[in-house]
């Protein structure tokens, strides 16, 4: 199989890939945005496991009837008052909390291979249309040189004015195909732009080169990277995990939760005594807590089904994208070691007997045409194979380099 990297450095005006994927992971909204979520998730594991606030109060007794003062209440009490949940209970909500973090984290790894994968495409698309205009314009000259050469035989008797005019339509082609693809990388830039978080009307500099170089990785080992790796089999994991530890904390919903109050009492302006109290809730209500098991039962055998769904339709998209790269590689080198040899060896044949006059322009403009749609051909395809590289690195979660 094949793979697009970046070269290193070819002219300071270039723009590599690499920079733009470093900008979007520090500037890219949906990046941002999905990094601070996984931050609040992070912070309120601790809370999770900590005690409510406890409460404080003042109980002034025995006031006269006739008026509202504090001051002549005959008894006063300052107490303190604590709720204490059974044991176990907050370790296990500090346990689902720190499963919620660590899906939110893989929730922030989705969306950055997702952004990264857009824009290695995006890129990928750009680089094809300035290399589409470069081969436009290359035409475009030829095109050029042979309407002249046309004119030149047209004036001294050796061909006719319809060749005249088939190389200026030609021409006039070109400018046209240019000016389409002058548009189309407008939207690309837009597109690039939007990606790594810059105004969509900003300049985006030209691409570095592109290449392709082969990755040396089956079928089999791919599955296992998607399996062990990919962002939503992961969060489905946890799924199940968290739906365990849920299960477990529906059946403490039996175990009594302690109130503790503890209370001064003040007597005539002195300090009488002092109380300790200790409290529990009673689970008389014994089928909500029993309906809470069977429902987190069921939420635990929602998340197994759905684990499995998920698992077997990412290993087919992963098995679908594979298909197409082995496809587009036979595509690639086909178009490397035959059609484009062939197309401009038959090219420049053609071309030496039409300017000596053995060939006639239909056939030179035949040429010219078939070897102009293998160039584009090739790119499209190599901008392809990219693209759809870009897609199964996103459901294997790493980057198959």
């Amino acid at each position: 199989m094949l793979i697009l990297t970046a070269s290193s450095g070819l002219y300071a005006e270039n723009i590599s890939l690499n920079a733009l994927i470093q900008k979007a992971k520090d500037k890219n909204p949906e990046i941002i945005a999905a990094r601070n979520n996984w931050n609040a998730e992070k912070v309120r594991v601790l809370p999770e496991r900590t005690w409510e606030s406890p409460g404080f109060f003042i109980d002034s007794q025995n006031m006269p009837v006739d008026e509202f003062n504090l001051g002549k209440a005959n008894e006063t009490m300052y107490g303190i008052e604590q709720m204490v949940p059974f044991p176990g209970k907050l370790a296990i909500k500090g346990k689902i909390a720190a499963l919620d973090a660590e899906r939110a984290m893989w929730d922030f790894r989705e969306t950055e291979f997702k952004v990264i994968a857009q824009l290695k495409a995006a890129y990928s698309k750009y680089f094809y249309i300035n290399k589409a205009i470069d081969i436009y314009n290359d035409n475009l000259e030829l095109m050029k040189n042979f309407a002249a050469v046309a004119e030149t035989k047209y004036i001294s008797g050796k061909t006719s004015q319809g060749e005249v005019l088939r190389a200026q339509v030609e021409t006039s082609k070109m400018y046209n195909m240019i000016i389409t693809l002058q548009q189309e990388k407008e939207l690309a830039e837009a597109e690039l732009n939007a990606l790594i978080g810059n105004d969509p009307d900003e300049k985006i500099q030209i691409p570095e080169e592109l290449t392709l170089s082969y990755i040396k990785k089956g079928w089999d080992e791919i599955r296992n990277i998607i399996i062990n790796n990919n962002p939503q089999l992961k969060k489905e994991n946890i799924g199940i995990l968290t739906g365990r530890w849920l299960n477990r904390y529906a059946k403490t919903g039996f175990l009594p939760d302690f109130d503790l109050t503890y209370r001064k009492r003040r007597m005539s302006g002195s300090w009488s005594g002092q109380d300790l109290m200790v409290g529990f809730t009673l689970p008389l209500w014994f089928w909500k807590p029993a309906f809470n098991i069977k429902e987190s039962a069921y939420g635990l055998k929602a998340s197994l089904a759905g684990q499995k769904n998920m698992e077997l339709m990412t290993v087919y998209a992963g098995k679908e994208l594979f298909i197409k790269l082995q496809t587009l590689e036979r595509q690639l080198e086909l178009y490397k070691t035959t059609f484009l040899p062939q197309a401009e060896q038959a090219f420049k044949v053609i071309e030496v007997s039409y300017r000596s006059g053995k060939e006639d322009f239909l056939m030179l403009l035949d040429s010219e045409r078939a070897l102009l749609d293998f160039q584009i051909d090739y790119y499209k395809s190599f901008s392809e194979y990219y693209q759809n590289l870009a897609e199964l690195e996103r459901i294997s979660g790493v980057e198959l380099k």
